[in-house]
This record gives structure tokens, C-alpha cells and sequence, in this order.
């Protein structure tokens, strides 16, 4: 093998490197829009609603902030800001979370937790339930 076909098989495996590890990394353009399609609202069953809101944007390819906190009864909101379809899709469980197809930009999915504890989540189009696009929700009494 010549050594111009080893410097041509090493930049083209250094190219695919570099677009793998940066395939789910923040896209700068993003820019979240001003008008939000709302979803419905679904509850845990027999919870009491505080009236707080606490908003969590999908950013294509990642959940800002990725760790949140609520208290049981506040409306926890998931706003895709992104220009990507993504999904919320709980750890384990299926008590909560979107459809698997999940929010179209601007659309969003909220969710009235009613026992504290640590739900993580994650959006299966853009990661697995422990890499790529995950979050935690801490909900507290």
C-alpha cells in the first residue's frame, strides 16, 4: 500500500470520526419561535395543581436545562424550540411522556406529577435512555 492510499484511508476515517461525535451536538442556529401549538395536558390521577409552570425546551439535540426541579401539583411544560421533531419518553415507565412519533417544532406535551421522586427522560430520536438527548425532572413534595 502507498503511502499517499494510508494518508487518504486515515483522513477518511478521521472525517467520519469527527461527524460522528459531533452528530447529536448543539446546533447554533437554533432559535426558538415565539409561537408554541400547545398539547394536551395530561395529570397524574387525584393531584392537587399549584399553578406553577416549569418549562423544559427541547433544543435539537439537547433538553436545556438537562436537570430540573418541580414540586408535586406544578405543571411540568416540554416546549420543542427546536427545528427538529423530538419525543419525551420516561426512563421507565409509561405513565407519562409523548407518543413515540412525538412534538413537531413549537409543539409541546405537560405533565402534573402527583409523588415526589427522580424521573429521568430521555427523546429516542435523538439518543437512547442513557446517551444523546436525556434529562432528569427531581419533583419534591
Amino acid at each position: 500500500m502507498t503511502n499517499l492510499s494510508k494518508h487518504i484511508r486515515l483522513a477518511v476515517s478521521a472525517t467520519f470520526v469527527v461527524v460522528a461525535a459531533t452528530g447529536c451536538a448543539s446546533d447554533p442556529s437554533d432559535v426558538p419561535t415565539a409561537s408554541q401549538s400547545p398539547v394536551a395536558v395530561t395529570n397524574a390521577p387525584d393531584v392537587v395543581k399549584t399553578g406553577v409552570v416549569v418549562r423544559i425546551p427541547a433544543i435539537d439535540n439537547n433538553f436545556r436545562p438537562e436537570d430540573s426541579i418541580a414540586k408535586v401539583g406544578d405543571t411540568v411544560t416540554f416546549v420543542n424550540k427546536g427545528k427538529n421533531d423530538h419525543n419525551v419518553l420516561p426512563k421507565t415507565g409509561t405513565e407519562w411522556g409523548t407518543d413515540i412519533d412525538g412534538l413537531k417544532p413549537t409543539e409541546s406535551y405537560s405533565y402534573v406529577f402527583s409523588k415526589p421522586g427522580v424521573y429521568p427522560f430521555y427523546c429516542s430520536i435523538h439518543g437512547t435512555s442513557k446517551v444523546g438527548m436525556v434529562g432528569t425532572i427531581t419533583v419534591s413534595e
